[in-house]
């Protein structure tokens, strides 16, 4: 695996780990000042800050957040994840969602998340 791959791999592994801690502050270092994120449930581009509240909504409001099933393909520009998020929403339903992340990667940062969820299965957290 090339260096490259290999610090792609390294950064998809750490931006899992601190959004399964909850870990705002540490997610917001991994992300690019100029960072976008784009939703397929709703189709909206949000920005850093967005992105980052939502990071604070899934650590605050949802319980036993996990990220299971986890396949992470690096990729020079960045990586492709799919996992199945799981976790207890708000009202104590179990939320069982599929997931496919394509993340760009710039300057050792991450820039742009493209999310792809089962909005159906995702539901329960959005109450």
């Amino acid at each position: 695996m090339s260096d490259l791959l290999a610090r792609h791999e390294a950064l998809a592994h750490r931006f899992v780990e601190r959004l399964s801690a909850g870990d705002v502050e540490g997610v917001a270092e991994l992300y690019h000042d100029d960072m976008r994120g784009w939703r397929n449930v709703d189709g909206r581009e949000l920005v850093k800050k967005q992105m980052l509240k939502v990071v604070a909504f899934l650590s605050g409001q949802v319980r036993e957040l996990r990220y299971e099933e986890l396949r992470i393909k690096p990729l020079p520009s960045g990586w492709v994840q799919q996992h199945v998020l799981r976790a207890v929403s708000p009202s104590g339903t179990a939320v069982e969602v599929a997931a496919c992340l394509v993340v760009t990667v710039e300057d050792g940062t991450i820039r742009r998340i493209d999310e792809y969820m089962d909005s159906v299965a995702l539901a329960p957290l959005l109450g």
